[in-house]
């Protein structure tokens, strides 16, 4: 009876956060997603793609990231409809970690061009290399986050102790993915503009539901319980507090330390 209270109280919590974020952010719905992603990204107009028009809600390596990440985990759980709960093996790692530097390396290359066009590397920031490099991360954050929940959340009987991306091809599949969906955002045709946007909105609120969830499990300890997704929506509900609970502290300290969500005043 008191794990019933608490899984109610999780689903209540999470309908009052999301009428909140509605009543209280701009009616229009693209600016509702500018809002989530300045929760995440400094949203620099001069470092954004804009399709018709409008900036999307977050950076050019942002929407790589965020919607790399989004894709990989879809292509996880939707196609190959997998519940292996093991982390990559070493090569695999490997692969990832030389995946992820080029994100690390154009980063930073990219804030010492700030002021002189050309940063600390030798080259001056391109689109395609944040979109890229972007990419290229979230389909590493999105093969983690995978394998971490599968390995938090699902019970013996409906996971095995695989690892999904077991092989260099499995790891190559997801990455395509990845890429594909970066390159249809990079070719900003008008048409675009509300599915992107709306894509990266739901992958900046599902990445931190996902952790969200997993938080929630391990405190409830209720690890390895879960059978089928139905189970899950109760703790996905606490997942969805702590996603407004960051959601609201960093658009408060945004707004008091810059006052503006649109860019970052001074850069």
């Amino acid at each position: 009876m008191r794990g019933d209270f608490w899984e109610r109280a999780g689903l209540v919590l999470a309908l009052i956060a999301v009428a909140a974020f509605i009543l209280l952010t701009p009616p229009d719905l693209l600016r509702k997603a500018d809002y989530l992603g300045a929760v995440v990204c400094h949203r620099m107009p001069s470092h954004s793609f804009f399709i018709a028009g409008h900036q999307l809600p977050v950076c050019q390596r942002c929407t790589g990231t965020f919607g790399g990440a989004l894709t990989v985990i879809l292509w996880q759980w939707a196609v190959w409809r997998r519940r292996e709960r093991a982390f990559p093996p070493p090569l695999i790692w490997l692969l990832m970690g030389a995946m992820a530097l080029p994100w690390v390396a154009d980063g930073f290359n990219s804030f010492t061009a700030l002021e002189k066009g050309v940063g600390v590397l030798g080259y001056a920031p391109q689109p395609w290399l944040r979109l890229l490099s972007g990419a290229l991360m979230g389909t590493v954050m999105g093969v983690i986050l995978v394998a971490a929940f599968n390995q938090t959340v699902w019970a013996d009987e409906v996971a095995s102790d695989r690892a999904a991306v077991a092989r260099p091809r499995d790891l190559l599949i997801l990455t395509l993915a990845s890429l594909g969906v970066a390159a249809l955002v990079y070719t900003r045709m008008d048409w675009l503009l509300y599915p992107v946007t709306l894509y990266l909105a739901a992958a900046i609120v599902a990445l931190f539901t996902l952790l969200g969830t997993m938080i929630w499990v391990m405190v409830a300890g209720r690890e390895q319980r879960y059978r089928r997704w139905s189970e899950v929506v109760p703790a996905a509900g606490w997942g969805l507090v702590f996603t407004a609970l960051i959601v609201a502290s960093m658009l408060a300290i945004r707004l008091t330390l810059t006052g503006t969500i649109d860019g970052m005043p001074g850069l």
